[in-house]
């Protein structure tokens, strides 16, 4: 019997489905590889139907090709276990000889395993799969732990007699991986190993947010859970959680209060936390550390962008005096770093706070997206709780870290006073080369380049114009072997052809993490000569001359006092330059040039739109003559105002509204559903196996938002949207206008759309049992976005989540239409893809659609 009409039996029974009572561990497996990939894709691509078929098993007869593989072929081979873990050398392949010639690329590689086992019935289980990408059991996907952290455990069902499990590897080399069944606690279980904590500090009184995991381990849809939060010296705290999807985790954002002032003497507080519903209850305890307020410390916050709990960690100034204002150094940690370990490696300085971001995870999103968000979010908070001179706030980072310096620094140059990036690669295609992405390899340069496009953003050379008036400081050691010198020379090298200042510090012999001598302080992140490059520094919030580029009005659209609000070709670089002179006043103890008139210069390449932001700070009232690409318009200067010009013909003129209905907070692309509270919706008005299909791809999505970006967020069936979901919420739906009636109704008023098992894109007709995925405004609320995951036929619908955009390099457009081949060839299995014009309208000129 199916796995999903096994699930739908048991979701009307009134029991549970009986849990295992033992630990099950594969003791004999078989696997196949390895397999080159490229890098940031995922795809082994050695055939379609690997694992997703119920009833799939080895064919060690069958032989498939092998890039890496001396010979080229490799077939299925026989591994034992000890005790649940797994250890694959693969033989006849020579890594160094390969790495030598590719890099590390060139290792980079997939493997499956296969792996069996029987149930005497229908059991529930959790999973264990640790530094596994994702497993297949008995045909259905679910996520794997690819980090190794450990606190994932994926409850799942095991049907009656045999049960059959493929894991997909991915890794550089040799590959080692856990997977083990163990026996379910009960209906709900909290994960204490993944709860967001502050610091309590000693002397003061103590209410914080804490992000609690929940897993709902059964069948069934639970309701009205009470989760109690009790401690010595706490408050106890009570809160209800409306329901909870079967099979699926949400972590909880809880307040935590104490009655008095913290006065233990103690490093840390114990503190119990109960889920209960109906007659069951669970109870885990976890510590909250105390800190004193002079030390490094915790502090969590609510995050707008999901309403999750996130953390950031504190290192106050030397002789910290709350009555004082103090600079502030942003730090960005490096991959599998946490925040509260990289604000370790500082000292104290007198002058300054240190503050250390999370980027969301210790992986994060490479502080891209959700990461630079997440930075931004950080930065209000601190200067919300503190005295920061806001023009004495600085950027660094190592690492992952340093790249983030780099990509937030080109994005927001007008927020830092300088910025100093240690170890920090360039981008993604340049640090680690995608050469050998089935999507390179096989994709139309027609359709690739949409991709690209929405790329563009996160390659912070593209837009080093934005460092005009952003001093900076590069570290790098010379004999890393993570992060080469060579991308930190490429930064110094286009610098330099800019004509821009900046100091590069090679320091000969050292390697990725390092220290010059034994003083406090690591000095790769806290060199002496680095700190002092940015105590001199100050921002000019005003200054004379910007130069500022974008390619995406939505990510980045301003520069100290100019903003582009609209491109005249979305998604193509737009620069914008200007130039003030003339009747200046007193700015920065020196007296700029009196005239008779202000004049303003601006030119301009594929700007639409843009707006000045005219202050008395850097303007005196009088004539102000604005010259735009040579063009003069004359107007009087009297107090502080918001002047925009739009493009008209071969000129600019005044413009009264400055932007078109894509607009930056409403323009795409795909990612962009995910950037504020959004929920996942999945339809139920097919047959059951849609219906728990729809379900599972929104329960995968649930997961990866867990695991990936710390997040928070809720599943509900289309039948539960309310009128304040559809006004308070981005809207993340999965079906069909026939699986999903919230796409039943809205369906005809989005630019495309699914008709009889095809998709319609105004006159043009795309057919085949095909997956789209589409973001536009929601025509029940086009203050926020509706996007869709959909399939024109069953035979597609389990497809439907095979793009995902919840990492950082994803690259999706506003739409994206695929069939089962992307499953082999990744954007080759592409058919249509592209942006909506700026009235989100289907525009074939901003499109691709195969032939």
């Amino acid at each position: 019997m199916n796995y999903y009409i096994i699930l739908l039996l048991f979701i009307n029974n009134l029991s549970f489905i009986p849990g295992i009572n033992d630990t099950i561990t594969i003791h004999q497996w078989q696997y196949l590889g390895p397999f080159s990939m490229g890098m940031r894709e995922g795809i082994i691509g050695v055939e379609e139907n690997i694992g997703l078929l119920e009833d799939f098993e080895p064919d060690k007869r069958s032989i498939y090709p092998s890039l890496l593989v001396q010979g080229g072929k490799v077939t299925w081979q026989t591994i034992e276990s000890a005790n649940g873990i797994v250890k694959i050398e693969y033989e006849n392949v020579l890594w160094d000889s390969i790495q030598d010639y590719y890099g590390a690329a060139g290792v980079l590689c997939g493997a499956y395993a296969y792996g069996d086992f029987s149930s005497g019935s229908t059991r529930r289980a959790l999973v264990i799969a640790q530094d596994v990408s994702s497993f297949i059991l008995n045909g259905v996907g679910f996520p794997g732990d690819p980090y190794g952290d450990g606190f994932l455990q994926v409850p799942v069902v095991l049907k009656e007699g045999k049960n059959r499990v493929i894991v997909k590897l991915s890794g550089f080399g040799d590959h080692e991986f856990t997977f083990k069944l163990i026996p379910v606690p009960g209906p709900l279980m909290l994960i204490t190993k993944d709860i967001t904590t502050p610091d309590f500090l000693r002397g003061e009184p103590a209410c914080a947010w804490a992000g609690i995991p929940i897993v709902n381990t059964t069948n069934q849809r639970l309701f009205d859970i009470q989760l109690k939060i009790e401690g010595v010296n706490i408050k106890t705290g009570i809160q209800t959680v409306a329901n909870i999807t079967p099979f699926s985790a949400v972590k909880i954002p809880l307040n935590i209060e104490s009655e008095a002032k913290i006065e233990t003497e103690e490093d840390s507080i114990l503190i119990t936390i109960t889920a209960s519903f109906n007659t069951f209850s669970t109870q885990e305890d976890f510590w909250i550390k105390v800190k004193h307020r002079d030390e490094a410390y915790v502090k969590t916050f609510i995050s707008s962008i999901d309403n999750s709990c996130q953390y950031y960690a504190i290192l106050p100034p030397e002789n910290y005096n709350e009555d004082s204002s103090y600079a502030l150094i942003m730090t960005c940690h490096g991959a599998g770093v946490e925040a509260r370990g990289q604000v370790k490696a500082y000292t104290k300085k007198d002058w300054a706070f240190v503050v250390a971001p999370t980027n969301r995870r210790r992986f994060g999103f490479d502080w891209q997206d959700w990461g630079r968000l997440d930075f931004l979010e950080v930065l209000e908070d601190v200067k919300k709780n503190f005295k920061i001179d806001t023009n004495r706030i600085y950027l660094t980072g190592h690492s992952m870290g340093g790249h983030g310096a780099w990509h937030i620094g080109m994005t927001h140059p007008d927020i830092f006073a300088a910025m100093v990036p240690s170890a920090g690669w360039t981008s993604f295609q340049l640090y680690v080369p995608w050469f050998l992405q089935k999507s390179e390899l096989f994709a139309h340069p027609d359709l690739i380049k949409y991709r690209d496009m929405v790329l563009r953003e996160d390659n912070p050379l593209l837009f080093l114009e934005n460092a005009y008036n952003l001093p900076i400081y590069l570290l790098q050691g010379g004999a890393d072997d993570n992060v080469p010198p060579i991308q930190a020379r490429m930064f110094c090298k286009y610098l330099t052809n800019l004509g821009y200042d900046y100091i590069y510090n090679e320091v000969d012999g050292k390697g990725h993490w390092w220290n010059i001598d034994s003083t406090p302080g690591t000095d790769c992140v806290d060199l002496k000569e680095m700190m002092d490059f940015l105590k001199s520094k100050v921002r000019n919030p005003y200054p004379e001359h910007i130069v500022f580029k974008t390619s995406n009005i939505d990510h980045s659209n301003q520069a100290y006092w100019v903003r582009i609000d609209e491109l005249e070709d979305i998604y193509y670089d737009g620069l914008i330059e200007i130039e003030h002179a003339g009747k200046k006043i007193l700015e920065n103890d020196r007296l700029w040039e009196q005239t008779d008139t202000c004049e303003i210069i601006v030119n301009e390449t594929n700007v639409n739109t843009f707006t000045l932001f005219l202050d008395d700070n850097f303007i005196s009232p009088g004539i102000v003559n604005l010259i735009i690409n040579g063009q003069r318009i004359t107007f009087e200067y009297r107090e502080p105002c918001e002047l925009s010009f739009k493009r008209n013909g071969d000129g600019f003129f005044w413009a009264t509204r400055a932007h078109s209905e894509k607009s930056a907070g409403r323009y795409g692309p795909i990612k962009k559903a995910y950037f504020e509270p959004f929920v996942l919706v999945y339809g139920t008005t097919g047959d059951s196996s849609s219906t728990e299909n729809n379900l599972h791809q929104a329960r995968l999505q649930s997961y990866a938002w867990w695991y990936r970006a710390n997040g928070f967020v809720e599943i509900l069936p289309d039948t539960e949207v309310t009128k304040k979901i559809i006004k308070n919420y981005n809207l993340v739906l999965f079906g069909n206008p026939v699986t999903n009636s919230i796409l039943k109704w809205i369906s005809y008023r989005l630019p495309l759309h699914i008709e009889e098992g095809r998709v319609i894109a105004d006159q043009d007709t795309i057919r085949g049992d095909l997956c789209l995925v589409e973001i536009c405004p929601n025509p029940l609320n086009p203050e926020k976005f509706v996007l869709l995951y959909s399939a024109t036929t069953k035979q597609t619908e389990r497809l439907i989540g095979l793009f995902s955009t919840l990492y950082a390099g994803a690259g999706l457009p506003d739409f994206l239409i695929y069939d089962k081949s992307a499953l082999k060839y990744g954007w080759g299995g592409v058919k249509a893809a592209g942006f909506f014009d700026k009235d989100w309208k289907f525009d074939k000129e901003l499109s691709y659609i195969e032939n």
